[in-house]
């Protein structure tokens, strides 16, 4: 692997979580690295090279040798498996580990590309169909999750008085969404 380049969004993100809470920003960084090791767990098993790594507000994102969409689909599903398994290991233990690799494992299985769920979903479309058509439903899925994201955090804001947290959330997503919507194909 040549680099792992830390973003200044990333940086941003952890500063904030540990003003929040410094033990929920130990947590959720634990948490990642489970998950992005499950990744590379997966992609030594296929004998990749990992050109890099990048840490940004919205994630991370490993730079590997072109995949095939089976390769692709257990890589992807990798990184929330072993958010998972962490979880399912340490429920009674950590429950509070536990509850945030179960949220981290989730968000990421979101169909939102280029999240873990979004690429299983490319991957698994792009096998099966016409580039277009996995394009136009690729699209669609994105757009519901998107509103949905977006009305959720509105009502848990308004209605539930959740503060400006599930807004501030649906916003990193839909950001990283927005900026992959190129890449889709």
């Amino acid at each position: 692997m040549k680099n792992i380049r830390v973003t200044l969004g990333f940086a941003a993100v952890v500063c904030l979580l540990g003003w929040c809470d410094l033990g929920l920003c130990g947590w959720f960084l634990l948490a990642l690295l489970l998950h992005e090791l499950g990744h590379l767990a997966v992609l030594a098993c296929f004998h990749r090279a990992i050109r890099g790594i990048t840490l940004g507000a919205g994630g991370a994102k490993i730079e590997t040798e072109g995949l095939s969409y089976r390769q692709e689909v257990l890589s992807a599903a990798a990184g929330p498996a072993a958010n998972l398994l962490s979880a399912g290991l340490t429920l009674r233990i950590l429950p509070v580990f536990a509850l945030v690799s179960l949220a981290l494992a989730a968000v990421n299985l979101l169909p939102l590309y280029p999240m873990d769920g979004g690429c299983i979903l490319r991957a698994s479309l792009l096998s099966r169909l016409p580039p277009e058509r996995a394009g136009r439903i690729l699209r669609l899925c994105v757009f519901l999750t998107c509103t949905t994201l977006m009305v959720g955090a509105c009502w848990l804001t308004a209605i539930c008085q959740a503060g400006l947290w599930p807004i501030f959330a649906a916003l990193v997503l839909l950001c990283r969404a927005g900026n992959a919507a190129a890449e889709i194909l």
